[in-house]
């Protein structure tokens, strides 16, 4: 793991410095660069459910640790104006994946061609276009909280689309009207009980509407996506399933399609939004998830915060949840006594992305220059029965309800 970061760093660096030296020598004041970082600490109370960022990262932190690779990263972007008319963007961002690639680093790589001052088209690859944060997500310096609530950003592990985007922008009512739609595929790791899945999507077919006036903001959003791969786990226990005789499990082989996800439909949509007046910054985010798959229930998950702001400093509040059924086994003419494990598995698989929990967040942000900012953020986490899929898990109680106590401390910084 060490060596695979190393490598990928150093092809990393060594195309943001040919890039550099290609700028310098030729003069030309078209190809701009600018870049991005956090160094992020974390600590955490719990020896059961371990922290994480987001549900593709494959290490936590627990009881006892100090952590600096959750939340640690650095961007680097270089914008080529081509043309009046024509720019290309290139986004690398450095973190700890679980498995690093210098493909995987690349969250932005698209040429964009601005029709007229209404239309622009961007083909490459885009950020996915779900949340409020959507265009500045690793650009932790962009907004006041450590980071953005896991509730709402960390059960999404995709972080681009590669594919094609239209937007259509216009003025009125003293603000200004954008409309998105997007089309691509994706695809990205998620990481539980030490498996870490590959899952693609494809066929993704998704609209942003906002509003954006001189002080609020609003977004509507909806994507469909297409799975288009089998995780291994649903595999295997699809096969196993299948194979059990009908006096042991009536209708076995029927349930073990069930739990077959490619194909399946999976829709997210989001309502969000954003309000300053004077010293005071208002945000909130709704969002749901609902599927064809009978792995993925309906979550809806959302937060509100409120920031304060006094000199160079800003004191907030963030209020966030994350709801959906856990699945109980209650199959018919399954005779439980001789098939306990494989009902354990099932549950298991069936209640990955259960999600249930409450987080009270209290912090404090100082702009300490222009470009840099340090924010301490303590979260306050309530993971009800079986809901903490946002955590990686450990021990035979890493089921059972817990109140968490997490720290964050970053340093943040655009240049």
């Amino acid at each position: 793991m060490f060596l695979a970061l190393c490598r990928n760093w150093l092809g990393f660096s060594l195309f943001v410095f040919a890039s550099y030296v290609m700028a310098n020598e030729t003069g030309n004041d078209k190809l701009q660069f600018s870049g991005f970082a956090t160094l992020g600490a974390v600590i955490s109370d719990s020896d059961h459910h371990g922290y994480r960022k987001n549900v593709g990262s494959d290490d936590a932190v627990y009881s006892g640790e100090v952590d600096f690779k959750q939340h640690s990263l650095l961007g680097l972007q270089a914008n080529w104006n081509i043309s009046p008319s024509f720019d290309a963007v290139y986004q690398g961002v450095l973190r700890d994946l679980p498995e690093p690639s210098f493909d995987r680093y690349t969250t932005l790589a698209f040429l964009r061609y601005e029709v007229n001052t209404h239309w622009s088209v961007r083909l490459g690859r885009t950020a996915p276009d779900l949340f409020l944060l959507t265009e500045y997500r690793d650009v932790d310096f962009s907004y006041v909280w450590a980071t953005a609530p896991n509730e709402v950003y960390g059960i999404i592990p995709y972080r681009s689309i590669d594919g094609l985007d239209v937007t259509y922008q216009q003025r009125g009512l003293g603000g200004v009207f954008k409309t998105k739609v997007f089309t691509g595929f994706s695809e990205a790791e998620i990481s539980a009980n030490s498996v870490i899945e590959k899952i693609k999507i494809d066929d993704i077919i998704g609209i942003s509407l906002s509003f954006d006036h001189f002080n609020w903001i609003v977004h509507a959003k909806h994507t469909q996506v297409n799975v288009a791969n089998e995780p291994k786990n649903n595999t295997l226990l699809a096969a196993t399933i299948s194979q059990i005789p009908d006096f042991l499990w009536l209708n076995a082989a029927d349930f073990s399609q069930s739990i077959l996800m490619t194909g399946q439909k999976v829709n997210y949509s989001s309502i969000s939004g954003q309000y300053q007046w004077q010293h005071w910054l208002a945000s909130a985010e709704l969002s749901r998830i609902a599927s064809d798959s009978e792995v993925i229930p309906q979550i809806i998950s959302g937060y509100a915060a409120l920031s304060y702001q006094f000199n160079a400093h800003q004191f907030y509040g963030v209020y966030a949840f994350t709801d959906s059924n856990n699945y109980i086994f209650d199959e018919p003419g399954v005779n439980e006594v001789a098939l306990e494990e494989l009902i354990h598995g099932t549950t298991t698989l069936m209640n990955f992305y259960a999600t249930n929990q409450q987080t009270i967040s209290l912090g404090w942000r100082w702009d300490i220059a222009s470009y840099m900012a340090s924010s301490l953020q303590w979260n306050y986490t309530r993971i009800d029965e079986g809901g903490g899929t946002l955590w990686l898990n450990e021990g035979a109680h890493h089921n059972v309800a817990e109140d968490i106590n997490t720290f964050l401390l970053t340093l943040s910084m655009v240049f």
